[in-house]
């Protein structure tokens, strides 16, 4: 829609102008569930009560808003009708006197507001300790937690010195296995004190090796305080559906992402807000636990400037079977009450997507997949010497793959032309001595389809350790992405030189 979706109002008055802010708040509301069967989102309610209460528009033509809207088309299609056992629960959870209708604690409560009982959440926790072992805390959790992150990260495709925004990090322990990777992540939450329990997170269990540090932001619930364009990846783990305006953070999403990034997200399912532990969590913390309507999001998204949308097929609580109906599942004998259906029921109230923003994003030497070349040796000569040997000559190389080779200067993925070397015991060893067997690439970067000429000159020793066996008898070239892979991994043919 061009328009937020706006619902059904009272039919009886045809030529109202001007009305109240309550009442048109209201009447928004009941104009949204009426016609479209939902509760307003939050720019919806505010765009429409707006136009009500200072009499730009009419109840009329708020019903008649909604009901060109695609959302109330799709709503037409007996294909998008909600299933009845789904009504059936809903309504009987809205009889329960108790029952907290997320959209009304939307409608009641401010970003703020929410964003305060957060805080207090976490500024009064007495004992720390077990939120820290997260996603630890117990077996069952862990089991899928550790899943569903597995999942969500494929999706995500993280490559080292990216930045990653970790949105709704809370205490940060998915932010810190994004750092563990080489990404650059920056953590932000609307509670201080959740970060704050982040920072000891990275404290007491610091990430091995030269890895970027964390920073860490304070979110106000509205602008994520980042330049545009800033940020390859955002990653929001179980963070949307605590959110009170999703229009205006995917907008965010799409302003602080560089053209082509991603953003992954895991999510409840349309169900969430009448699961037990949600109304449990909203009737006595104030949390929001709203459902996500995945056709509703996509919508939005759109608008914002998000070109794509992916959604994946994965139970987290997979089924064990004997051996015979693994081996029918593959063959594709059993009926679907053993696969696919109840993999169907499992993502039922799960939701894990990627979100593609519009543009391009250049895939480069910092992951493997896409990383061939054509390698071509010339004018070879090898002069040898008690001490060793030195080959020489003229290699011609091609990028024959679907990324671009960064250059060999570079601190994430950086290629070289390399060298490993044959000894007489069949070993392969890929580092020599003084060169490291790597011989540096010109320019600045070779993009899928261009090709680049390397003079070649490597010293190689006449022993490699002490024995005979460690004597090298050849010399094989073959392109590496330093820390990522070799090239012949992913099929490419190597050179290789005898030194005899």
């Amino acid at each position: 829609m061009s328009t937020p979706a706006a619902t059904a109002a009272d039919a009886d008055t045809a030529t109202d102008t001007a009305t109240d802010a309550d009442t048109a708040a209201a009447v928004v509301d009941r104009a949204y569930r009426l016609i479209l069967g939902r509760a307003p989102d939050a720019d919806g309610l505010a765009y429409y009560t707006e136009r009500l209460h200072c009499g730009e528009l009419s109840r009329p033509q708020l019903c008649a808003a909604l009901a060109s809207s695609d959302e109330f088309a799709d709503r037409l299609s007996p294909e998008q009708a909600p299933a009845p056992e789904a009504a059936d629960t809903r309504a009987a959870a809205a009889r329960d006197p108790e029952f907290v209708d997320a959209a009304e604690l939307v409608r009641t409560t401010t970003v703020e507001e929410l964003a305060a009982t957060a805080e207090e959440y976490f500024s009064s926790l007495d004992d720390t300790e077990l939120l820290l072992t997260k996603p630890f805390k117990e077996p069952g959790e862990a089991a899928d937690l550790l899943v569903t992150f597995g999942q969500v990260l494929r999706g995500l495709q993280p490559a080292a010195g990216m930045t990653v925004l970790d949105f709704g990090a809370g205490t940060c322990w998915t932010s810190r296995l994004l750092t563990q990777l080489g990404c650059h992540v920056i953590a932000a939450d609307v509670s201080s004190s959740a970060l704050a329990l982040g920072r000891e997170l990275y404290a007491r269990q610091p990430v091995l090796g030269d890895r970027p540090e964390p920073e860490f932001l304070t979110f106000d619930g509205h602008h994520i305080a980042l330049p545009d364009g800033s940020v390859d990846r955002i990653l929001s783990y179980d963070a949307l559906h605590h959110v009170p305006n999703p229009d205006r953070v995917l907008a965010e999403f799409a302003r602080v992402l560089r053209p082509g990034g991603l953003a992954a997200f895991a999510e409840p399912g349309p169900e969430h807000s009448l699961q037990p532990q949600s109304q449990y969590e909203m009737r006595h913390f104030g949390v929001l636990e709203n459902d996500v309507v995945i056709e509703q999001l996509w919508e939005r998204a759109r608008r914002v400037g998000f070109a794509d949308l992916r959604l994946c097929l994965l139970d987290s609580a997979p089924q064990w079977v004997d051996l015979p109906t693994f081996q029918d599942v593959l063959a594709g004998h059993t009926d679907g009450s053993v696969f696919p259906e109840p993999t169907r029921a499992a993502i039922g109230d799960r939701r894990m997507f990627v979100l593609r923003r519009d543009g391009v994003e250049t895939p480069d030497s910092r992951a493997a997949d896409g990383l061939c070349a054509d390698v071509t040796l010339s004018d070879v000569e090898v002069v040898t010497s008690a001490s060793g040997a030195t080959v020489h000559g003229t290699c011609l190389l091609r990028n024959t793959g679907t990324r671009t080779w960064l250059p060999s200067d570079a601190a994430h993925g950086p290629v070289f032309l390399g060298a490993r070397v044959h000894t007489a015991d069949g070993a392969v060893s890929d580092r020599l001595s003084d060169s490291g067997g790597r011989i540096p690439l010109p320019g600045s970067g070779i993009a899928p389809g261009e090709e680049v000429t390397v003079a070649v000159r490597l010293d190689v020793p006449a022993q490699l350790g002490d024995d005979s066996g460690t004597a090298p008898v050849a010399v094989e070239f073959d392109l590496v992405s330093e820390f990522v892979c070799w090239f012949s991994v992913n099929g490419s043919t190597p050179v290789t030189v005898p030194l005899s």
